[in-house]
């Protein structure tokens, strides 16, 4: 009996490096529309508050949040792993979940801009309005704190109605023409406003990111949607990359931009975008032609216009190519 005890041991203890092997075997899942970053944590890990962890296991990545039809997650034991384009999914060995994908028409925002309302135009911060004072003399001022604002147009605010609190940071002038076109925003929290007064309104602060000072700007608060439908627009529209969240210089996947096209343009929320770069003819074929000819554009990568104010837009990134982006590339409307 204590043979068999012994044997039976053995064995066990030869199948477990074995059978931990296949549990951290990695699969390979092909995002589909309808799906979210919970819904998928939830069934393969079991945990549907798991998927904030994928900044600290994907550090390339600057958006977490943005997940597409066609978009490969690479699912190991307890993790979940975002594949970058410029990746080569298929491995040997490694299962694939095959299942429909389809026409990537839909770009689900899991709980965030990413950054979309992290830029303001000039024309939009002469209308902002202004934190005056709290009801006390701290410095800082917090969640569940009594502000009193200074609005641009009194007559237009409404108790119940939500703003942004928000710092000014760098200036963001245009690559061509070096024109002021706005500014960088440090997004401070929000406060809703709970009355008016003749002089000023009346607001708490309901969210603190960040330390909240007098002299904070507020503008409407604007709810992020949790999906974007992608489309083409009517006319091409060109314009130019003209800032990105936290300055960035080189830009990647689910990076978000900020254009000098808006609303007044005929750009809307959902309109596709071509990221490129005009390709310049070298000095030695301008000599050998003799005449003026002109070369493809590069192509960059493709964006998704997320949030447009009058002047100006945010989109994010959602295919990049093999070449980084930068302020200053160009951009277009997808059209029919």
């Amino acid at each position: 009996m204590r043979t068999k005890c012994l044997l039976l041991t053995v064995c066990l203890l030869l199948l477990a490096p074995a059978a931990t092997l296949a549990a951290d075997k990695p699969v390979i899942y092909t995002v589909k529309e309808g799906d979210t970053l919970w819904d998928i944590s939830r069934r393969f890990i079991k945990d549907p508050f798991y998927w904030p962890n994928l900044w600290s296991h994907n550090p390339d990545i600057a958006n977490p949040h943005l997940i597409y039809p066609g978009q490969k997650l690479r699912i190991t034991d307890g993790r979940i792993e975002v594949i970058p384009t410029h990746q080569e999914p298929a491995v040997e060995g490694v299962p694939t979940v095959t299942e429909p994908v389809p026409v990537a028409e839909k770009i689900d925002l899991v709980s965030t801009y990413g950054g979309a309302r992290g830029f303001i135009g000039s024309a939009e911060l002469n209308t902002a309005g202004t934190l005056l004072d709290t009801i006390d003399n701290r410095y800082l001022i917090g969640a569940g704190e009594k502000i009193f604002l200074d609005m641009h147009d009194l007559e237009t605010v409404r108790p119940g109605d939500t703003y942004q609190l928000m710092a000014i940071g760098k200036k963001v002038m245009h690559p061509v023409n070096h024109a002021l076109v706005g500014y960088l925003v440090n997004d401070l929290g929000v406060a809703e406003i709970v009355e008016t007064t003749p002089s000023v309104a009346v607001a708490m602060v309901v969210d603190a990111k960040k330390e909240i000072l007098r002299g904070s700007l507020v503008r409407p608060y604007i709810e992020p949607p949790e999906q974007v439908v992608r489309k083409t627009s009517d006319q091409k529209l060109l314009g130019y990359i003209l800032t990105a969240a936290d300055d960035k210089i080189a830009l990647g996947q689910y990076d978000v931009i900020h254009i000098d096209l808006g609303a007044a343009d005929g750009l809307e929320v959902g309109h596709a975008l071509k990221i490129f770069r005009p390709r310049e003819l070298s000095k030695a074929a301008r000599e050998m032609a003799g005449r003026e000819i002109s070369l493809p554009d590069i192509d960059l990568g493709k964006a998704v216009v997320v949030d447009v104010q009058e002047d100006t837009a945010a989109a994010v990134i959602v295919e990049i190519g093999n070449l980084p982006l930068y302020r200053g590339d160009r951009i277009a409307t997808l059209t029919p």
